[in-house]
């Protein structure tokens, strides 16, 4: 069926040309960008004297494709000495326009949602929606709510917002989205990777969602610095206990120095660790000296110490 109106279409076309001594005009092959509310002539055909307006230009930021049967119908109805080459003739126009994004949408938003009581440091939530708006590029940009209805017992709002102000191309459009509440914490100014000591530099504050359900995220910026990561922790993200442990202080396999403390005597000896320790950690410590195995406390960088109920004779040869 497509094909036959294509052929009376031609047949048109051809009817129309052959009444001309020659195509003045050609079809427009490029990209045609616009700015005004309509296509012209001049648009679709190169060669054009009359550059009559023939269709509504499509929405700001958008684009169009004209088909060949509707360019063979306005070429006959405006006298162009155009016939087409192929049936996959066409014209793409672009109108020009200025979007909006959530980064000029979301201020005015929250202003509004703060007159409802909301605090300014909460997150709104409009899903997982994309929101733009397209405005002729003469239209202002301004952004204003003209109706906000907010539940608080569920903290979900809906939302007017006109953009484009009194301009003929201004843009209206409803939101719906939810309110969560935040909570100031620590985040990492940068990733730490597995093992990395966490510095007073490493940590900043930001506020989260209080429903994301991570109840162990650390929320006294002191408990965080000095301690190593577990795991590689991300960039600007919190910081949960299980995430992070004490610095390993004695390593497996280290040469470390036993102590005992009895009062004023004080006896060493060395040894090796046998596991990881970590600042007030029990690891078992080979005696080298006695080649015995004892269990001590780690208090320093690669040193340790015994119980002092354990009997001297562990430190002794």
């Amino acid at each position: 069926m497509k094909s036959f109106v294509f052929f009376l279409a031609f047949l048109a076309a051809s009817v129309v040309a052959a009444a001309a001594p020659a195509p003045a005009q050609s079809l427009r092959t490029d990209l045609v960008a616009i700015e005004g509310e309509f296509v012209r002539l001049s648009d679709l055909f190169d060669g054009v004297s009359n550059d009559k307006a023939v269709l509504r230009a499509p929405a700001p930021g958008r684009r169009v494709s004209i088909e060949v049967t509707q360019l063979v119908d306005i070429a006959r109805a405006n006298g162009v000495a155009w016939r087409p080459q192929t049936r996959f003739d066409r014209v793409l126009i672009e109108r020009a326009g200025r979007t909006l994004d959530l980064n000029d949408i979301l201020p005015p938003l929250r202003k509004a949602l703060q007159a409802e009581g909301v605090r300014a440091t909460d997150e709104i939530d409009l899903g997982s929606r994309s929101v733009t708006v397209s405005l002729p590029l003469d239209a202002p940009t301004d952004v204003e709510v003209r109706q906000m209805q907010f539940d608080r017992a569920q903290n979900r709002f809906t939302a007017t917002i006109v953009a484009g102000g009194a301009h003929q191309g201004a843009q209206r459009l409803t939101l719906h989205g939810r309110v969560h509440a935040t909570a100031r914490v620590p985040v990492l100014r940068r990733a730490v990777n597995a093992g990395e000591i966490i510095r007073s530099g490493d940590v900043e504050f930001a506020h989260i969602r209080e429903d994301g359900g991570r109840r162990d995220v650390i929320a006294d910026p002191q408990r965080l610095i000095g301690l190593a990561a577990r795991v590689r922790l991300r960039e600007r993200e919190p910081v949960r206990e299980s995430d992070v442990r004490a610095p390993t202080l004695v390593a497996r396999n280290a040469s470390v120095t036993i102590v005992l403390q009895a009062g004023n005597l004080q006896l060493s000896a060395q040894g090796r660790a046998i596991e990881d320790g970590a600042r007030g950690d029990t690891i078992r410590v080979l005696n080298v000296q006695s080649n015995r195995t004892i269990e001590a406390t780690v208090v320093g960088t690669d040193m340790v110490s015994v119980q002092l109920m354990r009997p001297l004779a562990a430190l002794q040869q």
